[in-house]
């Protein structure tokens, strides 16, 4: 099954992605210091959120390449460029809203030395090159992903984020900490991937097919493009809200509190997302009736997660005890205990988003989070004024609950999500009722092994039989296919 391929394809390099960063920033943190190092992730973090203006291009190709023109060379080859001649603009424009907002207006909210002011103003050139390259590299990407060139895609993302750190402190150490010497090596790392994607693309999956533009193709990928991306801007403001509401209602200490254990779940996302991502491309190229059937098994396969979320609720308070410290695990084991079964309803959500997008409906996706954005706010305000922390993290498991429900709604899912995940999330409540009951101490022992276990026992007993494969693709990757038992049937599919 591609899926299963392309699922561990996409697992492996986001968690190759995640090592690296790990390895490697401390480094650089070290060699240019915390001021560049901090203006450096606030112009990441813009990036990170002016990328969804792109249009939707990088989406609307992979959509098209997926369904109406797979197997036409000459048709993708024409949407291909059409997207990134729409793209360019649209990226300059970025890097130039990116230079005025850092350059310009928090410049001087932050208080920057003179020093760093002036190396900020030189990077102007530089930065409008970033935007470009950044949202060229999402579209030129949507051909990789569309073809299903997934193992192209990770090692060209993995290697993206390498350069991004391995540059920069080489050319701090070589030439000048500085911060225009900074952006300027990030701009050739992102140069260099922007150029290796483009060339892949053109040679290796288009066959050096002539490149053309058209108002057609234009056309089409703009009427799905932009309603994908007004969804992402209005989701990527949606994601960052519970941080700005919960701050100025509970003061910045209680944010502290809430992105530790929230910062921690998010991880957990690289499962479904890869999963999703990796779906896509099949869920658009098939019939309604194939498109549901693989869609329950996907969600299936996400809902294998449930007993680390089951043990996780138990497990909340000794692990931020050891990790955090005993006066920190006091104030958010709570929280960290609500947002756990927040996160599983977010994974279930990724997948419904997913499928969404397989269908060509990026409008109904953009109205959900819409009709979702104030209700969701209003919430979390009201919690958060409640219950501070406790109140954020509630208000985040209402915004997952709305997602469900509205995307369910939309895909018409629910008689397939009851059955398919609705014992898995009654056990994660059980566990998180247990947890409140007994708060502010610890439920018994013996009740976290009995529930766990019996999370466990139901979530083997319903795997579907692509885990199966998926656990024997991994095993025989890594030389350990003797050690497991023989493959059993008659599981529920």
């Amino acid at each position: 099954m591609a899926i299963r391929r392309n699922s561990f394809v996409n697992l492996t390099g986001n968690l190759v992605g995640l090592v690296l960063f790990a390895a490697l920033t401390p480094l650089y943190f070290h060699v240019i210091g915390s001021e560049r190092y901090g203006i450096l992730a606030i112009i990441w973090a813009f990036l990170s959120f002016f990328a969804a203006f792109d249009f939707g291009m990088g989406s609307a190709l992979t959509y098209r390449v997926a369904s109406e023109l797979r197997g036409d060379v000459a048709r993708q080859s024409t949407y291909f460029w059409t997207a990134l001649s729409i793209s360019l603009p649209v990226g300059l424009a970025t890097g130039g809203v990116l230079f005025g907002l850092v350059g310009g207006g928090l410049g001087n909210v932050f208080h920057l030395t003179d020093a760093v002011r002036v190396e900020l103003f030189h990077s102007a050139p530089t930065l409008l090159a970033i935007g470009a390259c950044t949202v060229l590299l999402s579209t030129a990407g949507g051909l990789l992903r569309g073809r299903e060139y997934f193992v192209t895609n990770a090692v060209l993302a993995a290697l993206a984020l390498a350069l991004s750190i391995l540059l920069p402190v080489l050319a701090a150490l070589l030439i000048s900490p500085s911060l225009d010497i900074l952006i300027l090596a990030t701009l050739a790392g992102r140069v260099i991937i922007v150029v290796a994607t483009i060339v892949i693309g053109q040679i290796f999956l288009l066959g050096g097919a002539r490149p053309g533009v058209s108002r057609e193709a234009a056309r089409s990928l703009i009427g799905y493009g932009a309603w994908s991306s007004v969804g992402g801007v209005i989701e990527l403001t949606i994601s960052s809200a519970d941080r700005f509401i919960l701050g100025a209602v509970a003061g910045p200490a209680a944010v502290g509190y809430y992105s530790v254990p929230s910062s921690v779940l998010a991880r957990v996302m690289i499962f479904p997302t890869a999963i999703g991502g990796a779906a896509l491309p099949q869920l658009a190229a098939r019939s309604p009736e194939e498109e549901a059937i693989l869609a329950r098994k996907i969600v299936k396969m996400v809902t294998m997660m449930t007993p680390c979320f089951v043990g996780g609720v138990f497990l909340a308070e000794p692990f931020l005890h050891l990790w955090m410290g005993a006066g920190f695990a006091k104030i958010a084991t709570l929280p960290m205990q609500v947002l756990l079964p927040a996160f599983w309803l977010e994974g279930i959500s990724a997948i419904l988003f997913y499928r969404l997008l397989a269908q060509g409906r990026p409008k109904t996706s953009a109205a959900v989070v819409a009709i979702i954005l104030l209700p969701y706010c209003a919430l979390i305000y009201y919690l958060a004024g409640i219950w501070g922390v406790v109140g954020g993290a509630a208000g985040y498991l209402g915004r997952n609950i709305m997602f469900v429900i509205g995307r369910s709604t939309v895909t018409h899912a629910w008689r397939m999500l009851v059955s398919a995940a609705g014992p898995d999330f009654l056990l994660l409540l059980v566990a998180l009722g247990t947890c409140l009951f007994a708060f502010p101490a610890q439920p018994p022992l013996a009740v976290a092994v009995l529930v766990t276990g019996a999370s466990i026992a139901l979530t083997l007993k319903r795997r579907p039989p692509e885990f199966d494969k998926m656990v024997r693709d991994f095993a025989r990757r890594i030389g350990i296919q003797r050690l497991l038992p023989a493959a059993g049937g008659g599981h529920d599919a």
